[in-house]
Protein backbone atom coordinates (compact mmCIF):
# COMPACT_ATOMS: atom_id res chain seq x y z
CA UNK A 1 0.00 0.00 0.00
CA UNK A 2 1.31 3.45 -0.91
CA UNK A 3 2.22 5.80 1.92
CA UNK A 4 -0.57 8.19 0.93
CA UNK A 5 -3.14 5.42 1.48
CA UNK A 6 -1.81 4.25 4.81
CA UNK A 7 -3.75 4.85 8.02
CA UNK A 8 -2.30 7.88 9.81
CA UNK A 9 -1.67 6.84 13.40
CA UNK A 10 -0.30 8.67 16.44
CA UNK A 11 0.67 7.35 19.86
CA UNK A 12 0.29 8.72 23.38
CA UNK A 13 1.85 6.50 26.01
CA UNK A 14 1.29 7.29 29.69
CA UNK A 15 2.68 5.55 32.74
CA UNK A 16 5.64 3.28 33.36
CA UNK A 17 8.12 1.33 31.19
CA UNK A 18 5.87 -1.75 31.40
CA UNK A 19 3.23 0.22 29.52
CA UNK A 20 5.77 1.31 26.92
CA UNK A 21 6.90 -2.31 26.42
CA UNK A 22 3.27 -3.26 25.76
CA UNK A 23 2.80 -0.44 23.25
CA UNK A 24 5.96 -1.36 21.33
CA UNK A 25 4.66 -4.92 21.02
CA UNK A 26 1.18 -3.72 19.97
CA UNK A 27 2.48 -1.31 17.31
CA UNK A 28 4.54 -4.10 15.74
CA UNK A 29 1.26 -5.91 14.92
CA UNK A 30 -0.30 -3.00 13.02
CA UNK A 31 0.01 -3.16 9.23
CA UNK A 32 -0.61 -0.54 6.56
CA UNK A 33 -0.29 2.34 9.00
CA UNK A 34 2.03 5.32 9.21
CA UNK A 35 3.09 6.82 12.54
CA UNK A 36 2.70 10.57 12.38
CA UNK A 37 2.10 13.60 14.60
CA UNK A 38 -1.03 13.92 16.71
CA UNK A 39 -2.19 16.82 14.51
CA UNK A 40 -1.93 14.83 11.27
CA UNK A 41 -3.18 11.50 12.67
CA UNK A 42 -6.61 10.09 11.99
CA UNK A 43 -6.45 7.58 14.84
CA UNK A 44 -4.81 7.95 18.26
CA UNK A 45 -3.66 5.00 20.35
CA UNK A 46 -3.97 6.25 23.94
CA UNK A 47 -1.98 3.94 26.22
CA UNK A 48 -3.43 4.57 29.67
CA UNK A 49 -2.15 4.31 33.25
CA UNK A 50 -4.64 3.77 36.07
CA UNK A 51 -2.36 3.21 39.05
CA UNK A 52 -3.02 6.56 40.75
CA UNK A 53 -5.72 9.22 40.53
CA UNK A 54 -3.24 11.70 39.07
CA UNK A 55 -2.52 9.20 36.28
CA UNK A 56 -6.22 8.62 35.59
CA UNK A 57 -6.78 12.39 35.49
CA UNK A 58 -4.05 12.62 32.86
CA UNK A 59 -5.90 10.07 30.72
CA UNK A 60 -9.08 12.15 30.71
CA UNK A 61 -7.19 15.40 30.14
CA UNK A 62 -5.77 13.81 26.99
CA UNK A 63 -9.21 12.62 25.94
CA UNK A 64 -10.57 16.18 26.21
CA UNK A 65 -7.85 17.33 23.83
CA UNK A 66 -8.71 14.59 21.31
CA UNK A 67 -12.32 15.54 20.57
CA UNK A 68 -11.84 15.47 16.82
CA UNK A 69 -9.91 12.19 16.69
CA UNK A 70 -10.79 8.51 16.77
CA UNK A 71 -9.26 7.18 19.96
CA UNK A 72 -8.36 3.58 20.76
CA UNK A 73 -7.84 3.00 24.48
CA UNK A 74 -5.09 0.61 25.60
CA UNK A 75 -3.26 0.03 28.88
CA UNK A 76 -4.05 -0.34 32.58
CA UNK A 77 -7.30 1.60 32.58
CA UNK A 78 -8.85 -0.21 29.59
CA UNK A 79 -10.59 -2.86 31.68
CA UNK A 80 -12.27 -0.16 33.81
CA UNK A 81 -13.94 1.95 31.10
CA UNK A 82 -17.72 1.98 31.67
CA UNK A 83 -20.61 2.61 29.29
CA UNK A 84 -21.09 5.98 30.98
CA UNK A 85 -17.50 6.98 30.19
CA UNK A 86 -17.85 5.85 26.56
CA UNK A 87 -21.02 7.91 26.23
CA UNK A 88 -19.31 10.98 27.69
CA UNK A 89 -16.36 10.65 25.30
CA UNK A 90 -17.73 9.74 21.85
CA UNK A 91 -14.21 10.12 20.43
CA UNK A 92 -13.46 6.68 21.93
CA UNK A 93 -13.94 4.18 19.12
CA UNK A 94 -12.46 1.10 20.82
CA UNK A 95 -11.29 -0.07 24.23
CA UNK A 96 -8.73 -2.83 23.95
CA UNK A 97 -7.61 -4.79 26.99
CA UNK A 98 -4.41 -6.82 26.89
CA UNK A 99 -6.48 -9.91 26.14
CA UNK A 100 -7.13 -8.40 22.71
CA UNK A 101 -3.76 -6.89 21.81
CA UNK A 102 -3.22 -9.70 19.32
CA UNK A 103 -6.27 -8.39 17.41
CA UNK A 104 -5.08 -4.78 17.24
CA UNK A 105 -4.48 -4.78 13.48
CA UNK A 106 -8.10 -5.72 12.72
CA UNK A 107 -9.35 -3.23 15.33
CA UNK A 108 -7.35 -0.34 13.83
CA UNK A 109 -8.62 -1.27 10.35
CA UNK A 110 -12.26 -1.18 11.50
CA UNK A 111 -11.81 2.13 13.32
CA UNK A 112 -10.26 3.56 10.14
CA UNK A 113 -13.50 2.54 8.42
CA UNK A 114 -15.41 4.59 11.03
CA UNK A 115 -16.63 1.50 12.90
CA UNK A 116 -16.80 1.31 16.69
CA UNK A 117 -15.62 -1.77 18.58
CA UNK A 118 -17.43 -3.04 21.66
CA UNK A 119 -15.19 -2.80 24.72
CA UNK A 120 -13.90 -6.19 25.89
CA UNK A 121 -12.87 -6.06 29.54
CA UNK A 122 -11.65 -9.63 30.05
CA UNK A 123 -8.04 -9.99 31.13
CA UNK A 124 -6.22 -13.12 29.89
CA UNK A 125 -5.25 -15.95 32.23
CA UNK A 126 -1.89 -16.34 30.50
CA UNK A 127 0.66 -13.85 29.24
CA UNK A 128 -0.49 -12.99 25.73
CA UNK A 129 1.84 -10.16 24.79
CA UNK A 130 2.10 -10.14 20.98
CA UNK A 131 5.37 -11.32 19.48
CA UNK A 132 7.27 -8.46 17.90
CA UNK A 133 8.76 -5.11 18.83
CA UNK A 134 8.70 -1.69 17.20
CA UNK A 135 11.18 0.54 18.99
CA UNK A 136 9.51 3.91 19.45
CA UNK A 137 12.57 5.84 20.61
CA UNK A 138 16.11 6.11 19.31
CA UNK A 139 18.10 5.15 22.38
CA UNK A 140 20.51 2.37 23.36
CA UNK A 141 18.23 0.60 25.83
CA UNK A 142 14.90 -1.21 25.60
CA UNK A 143 12.42 -2.74 28.02
CA UNK A 144 11.27 -6.36 27.87
CA UNK A 145 8.16 -7.24 29.85
CA UNK A 146 8.53 -10.70 31.37
CA UNK A 147 5.23 -10.97 33.25
CA UNK A 148 1.84 -9.36 33.74
CA UNK A 149 -0.38 -8.84 36.77
CA UNK A 150 0.39 -9.26 40.45
CA UNK A 151 -0.45 -11.67 43.28
CA UNK A 152 0.67 -9.27 46.01
CA UNK A 153 -2.29 -7.69 47.73
CA UNK A 154 -0.75 -4.53 49.12
CA UNK A 155 -3.38 -2.41 50.87
CA UNK A 156 -2.62 0.72 48.83
CA UNK A 157 -2.37 -0.77 45.35
CA UNK A 158 -4.91 -1.11 42.50
CA UNK A 159 -2.68 -3.19 40.20
CA UNK A 160 -4.24 -6.62 40.93
CA UNK A 161 -7.72 -5.25 40.17
CA UNK A 162 -6.46 -3.47 37.04
CA UNK A 163 -4.14 -6.12 35.63
CA UNK A 164 -5.27 -9.38 37.19
CA UNK A 165 -3.25 -12.18 38.75
CA UNK A 166 0.45 -12.75 38.04
CA UNK A 167 1.19 -14.63 34.82
CA UNK A 168 4.63 -15.07 33.32
CA UNK A 169 5.81 -14.95 29.74
CA UNK A 170 7.43 -17.92 28.04
CA UNK A 171 11.23 -17.77 28.45
CA UNK A 172 11.80 -18.61 24.78
CA UNK A 173 9.72 -15.56 23.75
CA UNK A 174 11.74 -13.31 26.07
CA UNK A 175 15.04 -14.63 24.72
CA UNK A 176 13.82 -14.30 21.13
CA UNK A 177 12.84 -10.66 21.72
CA UNK A 178 16.19 -9.94 23.36
CA UNK A 179 18.06 -11.39 20.36
CA UNK A 180 16.09 -9.18 17.97
CA UNK A 181 16.78 -6.08 20.08
CA UNK A 182 20.50 -6.83 20.31
CA UNK A 183 20.63 -7.37 16.54
CA UNK A 184 19.14 -3.86 16.18
CA UNK A 185 21.96 -2.35 18.23
CA UNK A 186 20.34 -2.22 21.67
CA UNK A 187 23.05 -2.24 24.34
CA UNK A 188 20.95 -2.58 27.48
CA UNK A 189 18.07 -5.00 27.97
CA UNK A 190 15.86 -4.07 30.94
CA UNK A 191 13.52 -6.73 32.34
CA UNK A 192 10.32 -5.36 33.86
CA UNK A 193 7.21 -6.73 35.59
CA UNK A 194 5.21 -5.81 38.67
CA UNK A 195 7.56 -8.10 40.59
CA UNK A 196 10.30 -9.74 38.52
CA UNK A 197 11.13 -11.92 41.52
CA UNK A 198 7.92 -13.87 40.93
CA UNK A 199 9.17 -15.03 37.53
CA UNK A 200 9.66 -18.84 37.61
CA UNK A 201 13.39 -19.56 37.78
CA UNK A 202 14.55 -16.01 37.14
CA UNK A 203 18.23 -16.99 37.56
CA UNK A 204 17.91 -19.49 34.69
CA UNK A 205 16.34 -16.85 32.46
CA UNK A 206 19.17 -14.44 33.26
CA UNK A 207 21.81 -17.08 32.54
CA UNK A 208 20.23 -17.86 29.16
CA UNK A 209 20.02 -14.17 28.27
CA UNK A 210 23.68 -13.79 29.23
CA UNK A 211 24.62 -16.47 26.70
CA UNK A 212 23.35 -14.39 23.77
CA UNK A 213 26.43 -13.23 21.80
CA UNK A 214 27.28 -9.53 21.89
CA UNK A 215 28.43 -6.72 24.16
CA UNK A 216 25.37 -5.61 26.12
CA UNK A 217 24.00 -5.19 29.64
CA UNK A 218 21.04 -6.89 31.30
CA UNK A 219 19.24 -4.99 34.04
CA UNK A 220 16.43 -6.30 36.26
CA UNK A 221 13.93 -3.92 37.85
CA UNK A 222 11.48 -4.46 40.72
CA UNK A 223 12.32 -7.48 42.88
CA UNK A 224 10.77 -7.73 46.33
CA UNK A 225 13.37 -8.52 49.02
CA UNK A 226 11.85 -11.84 50.08
CA UNK A 227 12.27 -13.14 46.52
CA UNK A 228 15.98 -12.34 46.19
CA UNK A 229 17.47 -15.82 46.52
CA UNK A 230 21.09 -16.87 47.00
CA UNK A 231 21.04 -18.28 43.48
CA UNK A 232 19.87 -14.96 42.06
CA UNK A 233 22.60 -13.06 43.91
CA UNK A 234 25.27 -15.47 42.62
CA UNK A 235 23.87 -15.26 39.08
CA UNK A 236 24.15 -11.47 39.10
CA UNK A 237 27.67 -11.67 40.52
CA UNK A 238 28.95 -14.28 38.06
CA UNK A 239 27.76 -12.80 34.77
CA UNK A 240 29.67 -9.78 33.41
CA UNK A 241 26.58 -8.86 31.36
CA UNK A 242 24.16 -8.54 34.29
CA UNK A 243 24.25 -5.08 35.87
CA UNK A 244 25.32 -4.99 39.49
CA UNK A 245 22.09 -3.20 40.31
CA UNK A 246 18.88 -4.13 42.11
CA UNK A 247 15.64 -2.19 42.47
CA UNK A 248 14.09 -3.48 45.71
CA UNK A 249 10.72 -1.83 46.53
CA UNK A 250 10.61 -1.65 50.35
CA UNK A 251 7.91 1.04 50.80
CA UNK A 252 8.50 1.67 54.51
CA UNK A 253 10.77 1.15 57.50
CA UNK A 254 8.29 0.85 60.35
CA UNK A 255 7.01 -2.68 61.23
CA UNK A 256 3.47 -1.58 62.07
CA UNK A 257 3.08 0.44 58.86
CA UNK A 258 4.46 -2.44 56.78
CA UNK A 259 1.94 -4.77 58.43
CA UNK A 260 -0.84 -2.27 57.73
CA UNK A 261 0.32 -2.02 54.13
CA UNK A 262 0.02 -5.83 53.93
CA UNK A 263 3.60 -6.11 52.86
CA UNK A 264 5.33 -9.47 53.34
CA UNK A 265 8.70 -7.90 54.13
CA UNK A 266 10.24 -8.27 57.57
CA UNK A 267 12.62 -5.41 58.40
CA UNK A 268 15.18 -7.54 60.22
CA UNK A 269 15.22 -10.12 57.40
CA UNK A 270 15.41 -7.37 54.79
CA UNK A 271 18.46 -5.84 56.47
CA UNK A 272 20.12 -9.28 56.60
CA UNK A 273 19.35 -9.79 52.90
CA UNK A 274 20.83 -6.41 51.97
CA UNK A 275 23.93 -7.15 54.03
CA UNK A 276 24.34 -10.49 52.24
CA UNK A 277 23.92 -8.88 48.80
CA UNK A 278 26.56 -6.26 49.58
CA UNK A 279 28.96 -8.87 50.95
CA UNK A 280 28.73 -11.03 47.82
CA UNK A 281 28.56 -8.10 45.34
CA UNK A 282 30.44 -5.20 47.00
CA UNK A 283 29.97 -2.79 44.08
CA UNK A 284 26.23 -3.34 43.69
CA UNK A 285 23.99 -0.27 43.39
CA UNK A 286 20.70 -0.52 45.27
CA UNK A 287 17.50 1.40 44.68
CA UNK A 288 14.22 1.42 46.57
CA UNK A 289 10.88 3.21 46.65
CA UNK A 290 9.31 4.61 49.81
CA UNK A 291 5.73 5.70 50.54
CA UNK A 292 5.24 8.36 53.17
CA UNK A 293 1.98 9.61 54.64
CA UNK A 294 0.32 6.17 54.75
CA UNK A 295 -2.69 6.09 57.13
CA UNK A 296 -1.50 5.69 60.70
CA UNK A 297 2.03 6.94 60.02
CA UNK A 298 2.43 8.79 63.31
CA UNK A 299 5.56 10.63 64.47
CA UNK A 300 7.15 7.44 65.78
CA UNK A 301 6.55 5.59 62.50
CA UNK A 302 7.98 8.48 60.50
CA UNK A 303 11.06 8.61 62.75
CA UNK A 304 11.51 4.88 62.23
CA UNK A 305 11.29 5.44 58.48
CA UNK A 306 14.02 8.11 58.61
CA UNK A 307 16.26 5.84 60.69
CA UNK A 308 15.64 3.00 58.22
CA UNK A 309 16.63 5.13 55.23
CA UNK A 310 19.84 6.11 57.01
CA UNK A 311 20.57 2.51 57.94
CA UNK A 312 20.02 0.92 54.53
CA UNK A 313 21.95 3.75 52.84
CA UNK A 314 20.76 2.95 49.33
CA UNK A 315 22.28 4.60 46.25
CA UNK A 316 18.88 5.71 45.00
CA UNK A 317 15.55 6.24 46.77
CA UNK A 318 12.30 7.33 45.18
CA UNK A 319 9.93 8.90 47.71
CA UNK A 320 6.20 9.03 46.97
CA UNK A 321 3.31 10.55 48.88
CA UNK A 322 0.61 8.01 49.72
CA UNK A 323 -2.28 8.31 47.28
CA UNK A 324 -5.72 7.39 48.63
CA UNK A 325 -7.27 5.20 45.94
CA UNK A 326 -10.88 4.03 45.90
CA UNK A 327 -11.07 0.26 45.60
CA UNK A 328 -8.06 -0.37 47.83
CA UNK A 329 -8.34 -1.51 51.47
CA UNK A 330 -6.26 1.46 52.66
CA UNK A 331 -8.87 3.90 51.31
CA UNK A 332 -11.05 3.21 54.36
CA UNK A 333 -8.25 3.07 56.93
CA UNK A 334 -8.51 5.49 59.85
CA UNK A 335 -5.93 8.17 60.66
CA UNK A 336 -5.49 9.48 57.11
CA UNK A 337 -2.67 12.03 56.74
CA UNK A 338 -3.25 15.47 55.22
CA UNK A 339 -1.78 16.25 51.79
CA UNK A 340 0.20 19.13 53.30
CA UNK A 341 1.82 16.82 55.84
CA UNK A 342 2.58 14.19 53.18
CA UNK A 343 4.41 16.82 51.12
CA UNK A 344 6.36 17.98 54.17
CA UNK A 345 7.45 14.45 55.02
CA UNK A 346 8.42 13.71 51.43
CA UNK A 347 10.64 16.79 51.36
CA UNK A 348 12.38 15.73 54.59
CA UNK A 349 13.07 12.25 53.23
CA UNK A 350 14.32 13.55 49.87
CA UNK A 351 16.78 15.92 51.59
CA UNK A 352 17.95 13.04 53.78
CA UNK A 353 18.51 10.81 50.76
CA UNK A 354 20.24 13.60 48.87
CA UNK A 355 23.02 13.64 51.47
CA UNK A 356 23.33 9.84 51.30
CA UNK A 357 23.45 9.89 47.49
CA UNK A 358 26.12 12.60 47.48
CA UNK A 359 28.32 10.62 49.88
CA UNK A 360 27.85 7.52 47.75
CA UNK A 361 28.87 9.46 44.65
CA UNK A 362 31.89 11.00 46.41
CA UNK A 363 33.27 7.50 47.00
CA UNK A 364 33.58 7.15 43.21
CA UNK A 365 35.77 10.25 42.75
CA UNK A 366 38.94 9.42 40.81
CA UNK A 367 37.74 5.93 39.87
CA UNK A 368 37.27 4.61 36.36
CA UNK A 369 34.05 3.02 35.19
CA UNK A 370 32.49 1.55 32.07
CA UNK A 371 29.66 3.69 30.71
CA UNK A 372 27.11 3.55 27.92
CA UNK A 373 27.01 6.70 25.77
CA UNK A 374 23.39 7.78 25.23
CA UNK A 375 23.49 11.25 23.75
CA UNK A 376 25.44 14.45 23.20
CA UNK A 377 24.59 17.89 24.53
CA UNK A 378 26.21 20.22 21.99
CA UNK A 379 25.38 23.35 23.98
CA UNK A 380 27.01 22.09 27.18
CA UNK A 381 29.76 20.16 25.39
CA UNK A 382 29.06 16.95 27.33
CA UNK A 383 28.20 13.43 26.33
CA UNK A 384 25.41 11.95 28.46
CA UNK A 385 26.08 8.44 29.68
CA UNK A 386 25.22 5.91 32.38
CA UNK A 387 27.16 3.29 34.27
CA UNK A 388 25.62 0.14 35.76
CA UNK A 389 24.91 2.26 38.84
CA UNK A 390 22.19 4.25 37.06
CA UNK A 391 18.97 2.90 35.53
CA UNK A 392 17.56 5.04 32.72
CA UNK A 393 14.83 7.60 33.38
CA UNK A 394 14.79 7.13 37.17
CA UNK A 395 18.39 7.56 38.35
CA UNK A 396 21.18 10.02 37.59
CA UNK A 397 23.56 10.23 34.63
CA UNK A 398 27.26 10.68 33.99
CA UNK A 399 28.32 13.75 32.01
CA UNK A 400 31.40 12.84 29.96
CA UNK A 401 33.99 15.32 28.69
CA UNK A 402 35.94 14.04 25.71
CA UNK A 403 38.48 15.61 23.37
CA UNK A 404 37.64 13.06 20.68
CA UNK A 405 34.18 12.27 19.25
CA UNK A 406 32.35 9.42 20.94
CA UNK A 407 29.81 7.16 19.29
CA UNK A 408 26.25 6.96 20.60
CA UNK A 409 25.28 3.50 21.89
CA UNK A 410 28.90 2.57 22.55
CA UNK A 411 30.66 1.49 25.72
CA UNK A 412 33.73 3.42 26.88
CA UNK A 413 35.80 3.69 30.05
CA UNK A 414 35.83 7.07 31.76
CA UNK A 415 37.28 8.61 34.94
CA UNK A 416 35.06 10.33 37.52
CA UNK A 417 36.34 13.88 38.10
CA UNK A 418 33.45 15.55 39.96
CA UNK A 419 30.47 14.43 41.99
CA UNK A 420 27.00 15.92 42.40
CA UNK A 421 24.11 14.73 44.62
CA UNK A 422 22.58 12.61 41.86
CA UNK A 423 24.91 12.85 38.84
CA UNK A 424 28.61 12.44 38.07
CA UNK A 425 31.06 14.26 35.79
CA UNK A 426 33.88 12.40 34.10
CA UNK A 427 36.61 12.62 31.47
CA UNK A 428 37.85 10.15 28.88
CA UNK A 429 41.52 9.25 28.89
Amino acid sequence: MKTANKIRLSLISLGCPKNLADLEAVVSQIKNAKLTSEKKAKIILLNTCGFLKIARDEVFENLKNLKNKRVIILGCLASHFTKEVLKKYPQIYAVVSSANYKNINAIVKKVAQNKRITAIKTEPKIFENPKGKTLLYSRPYAYIKIAEGCNNRCAYCLIPSLKGAFRSRKPEDIISEAKVLISKGIKEIILVAQDCGCYPNLPKLLKNLSRIPGDFWIRVLYIYPERITDELIKTIKNSPKICHYLDIPLQHGDPKILHSMRRQSNIAETLKKISKIRKIIPDIALRTSIITGFPGEDKKAFENLKKFIKKISFDHVGVFEYSREKGTPAYDFPNQISDKEKRRRKKILMLLQQKISLNKNKSLLGKTTKVLIENYDAKAGFYIARSQKFAPEIDGVIFVKSKVPLQKSSFITTKITKTLPYDLISETF
